[in-house]
């Protein structure tokens, strides 16, 4: 041997060394995009329930209807509803939240009320 052969040592890759190192790679990367998948399917997840948890919480209830069905003007108005022929009287679950008062007039002829209600 000459003196260049010593300081130079040639080595050889193992068998099947550049294939196993691929594989290697080639799970890792399958490992990865795995747990990408895993963790964007987490997030999409718990989104969605807060979602869904905060849609329900505040979400719109029914809302009490304001006026008597009696002093439903619009169904008036279409023809549903026949116009009251005598002073308006409120039924007692609606004087909590709803006024009438009488609109003075300089004939008896006709009668307005002023009608205003809060709602809850």
């Amino acid at each position: 041997m000459t003196e260049s052969d010593d300081l130079f040592v040639t080595l050889e890759p193992p068998p099947g060394g550049p294939a196993r190192l691929r594989s290697r790679m080639d799970r890792e990367q399958r490992r990865r995009a795995r747990l990408r998948r895993l963790r964007s399917a987490a997030v999409v997840g718990v989104l969605g329930g807060v979602l869904v948890i905060g849609g329900i919480a505040l979400g719109p209830g029914v809302a009490p209807d304001p006026l008597p069905a009696e002093l439903d003007l619009v169904r008036m108005a279409l023809g549903q509803l026949a116009p009251p022929i005598e002073p308006v009287t409120l039924p007692e679950a609606a004087r909590m939240s709803t006024a009438v008062r009488r609109v003075p007039l300089p004939t008896d002829e006709v009668v307005f009320y002023l009608i205003g209600s809060i709602q809850e």
